[in-house]
Formats: structure tokens, C-alpha cells, sequence
């Protein structure tokens, strides 16, 4: 009995492990418009952890690389989410404190903020759902979270809801309350994308009145 269920644990982390397929390793349609004003169209792939975004298109026998130096934005259609998604070359300082032009993905424009996004694939360990109480790592897809202000600043979050009133200081009081009362989760998109959003209308609400 337990041969078959070391075989079952085998089979399903290597069948799992086969049919992973992660955005930054396929090829996408899209565009890419660099800084001098040109605009690509064809085939995109991208690394956000290089900071290389590779395109081609027909008639082509090997691909163009480009880094955030030499591009302002691309845009692609992402068949694994079924969405378009943009992409901007911005100025932050990853390590240190030289800026240099950076990839970000934007998930929501707005004003006076913005959310990004920059996504690595790592190992983690997950629990098994084939054997009970085994464990495996394997290959996921990770997100950090970056708060752009009207000014053009960019904040990377860390990913604890104590940081939301800092980042958004001039409504510290509001902001934890609504995380509270909402049962924001740290982690999750979705509920980044609540709080910023209610904090754009409460700015707003005071601009317009």
C-alpha cells in the first residue's frame, strides 16, 4: 500500500511539474514602442527578472532583445489570463540608490496612485495532495507590489497591512479602519487594488469639493 502511494506522490508532482507554463517563458502577441518613438509589432517575450524583453516577428530568424534603456512601454495579450496587459520601463533604484529604467507591469492606473507590479518565478513548498502530511517545492509564480504616488514616486510594498496607513499617511486613520473593517488581505490583489482605490476617492472627493 505504501509503494502505490510513493508512486501516485511521483506521478502527480512530476505530471504538475510538466504543466507548468509561466507568462515570462512564452511568446505573446503585442507591441513594443521604444523611446525613439518606433512601435514593434509581432512576438514578445519578457523576464522582469533579467529586464529583457525579447521580440520578433515574420520573416525574422532570431529574436531583437531590448532592455528598459532602450524601450518606453510594451503591451501583450496574455493567453494564460486572457488579457492584455502594459508593461513600462520606469526609473527605480532595485538595489542602492543609482536609478535606472526598471520593468513594471501596471494593474491600475489612477490618481493620485497607481498599483505595479513585478513578478518572479521561485521554489516553494507546498503540501502534497497526494500523501498526507508530504511535502514537495515546486515552481510559482510570485508577485511584489509598488505603489506609484501623483509625484512619481514609486513605493514597494512589503507586503504587510501595517505598511498600507504609512503608505498612504495623509489618511492613515481612514485607511486602517477600512483594512480592518474590510479584513484586508495582505497578500492579495484584489485587495491592494480596494484600498488604493478607496483611498483615490476619498482624495478625489476632497479635490472636487
Amino acid at each position: 500500500m505504501k509503494r502505490v502511494l510513493i508512486i501516485f506522490f511521483v506521478v502527480g508532482v512530476f505530471l504538475q511539474a510538466k504543466s507548468q507554463e509561466f507568462p515570462s517563458q512564452l511568446w505573446h502577441d503585442g507591441k513594443i514602442v521604444l523611446l525613439e518613438g518606433d512601435t514593434l509589432r509581432g512576438q514578445i517575450r519578457y523576464s522582469q527578472e533579467t529586464e529583457i524583453v525579447e521580440f520578433m516577428s515574420k520573416g525574422m530568424n532570431t529574436a531583437i532583445a531590448f532592455t528598459g534603456r532602450k524601450l518606453l512601454y510594451f503591451e501583450i495579450f496574455d493567453g494564460t489570463v486572457n488579457q492584455y496587459r502594459e508593461f513600462f520601463a520606469l526609473p527605480y533604484a532595485l538595489s542602492g540608490n543609482y536609478e535606472t529604467p526598471v520593468l513594471f507591469e501596471v494593474i491600475h492606473e489612477g490618481q493620485p496612485f497607481s498599483l505595479l507590479s513585478r513578478e518572479r518565478v521561485e521554489y516553494r513548498v507546498v503540501n502534497s495532495p497526494y500523501a498526507v502530511g508530504a511535502s514537495y517545492s515546486r515552481l510559482e509564480l510570485m508577485y511584489t507590489y509598488y505603489f506609484l504616488n501623483g509625484k512619481g514616486r514609486i513605493i514597494r510594498y512589503n507586503g504587510s497591512k501595517k505598511e498600507l496607513p504609512y503608505i498612504f499617511k495623509n489618511r492613515a486613520a481612514q485607511i486602517k479602519k477600512y483594512v480592518k473593517s474590510n479584513r484586508i488581505r495582505s497578500d492579495n490583489r484584489a485587495d491592494l487594488l480596494k484600498v488604493l482605490m478607496y483611498y483615490n476617492t476619498l482624495f478625489n472627493k476632497e479635490s472636487n469639493g
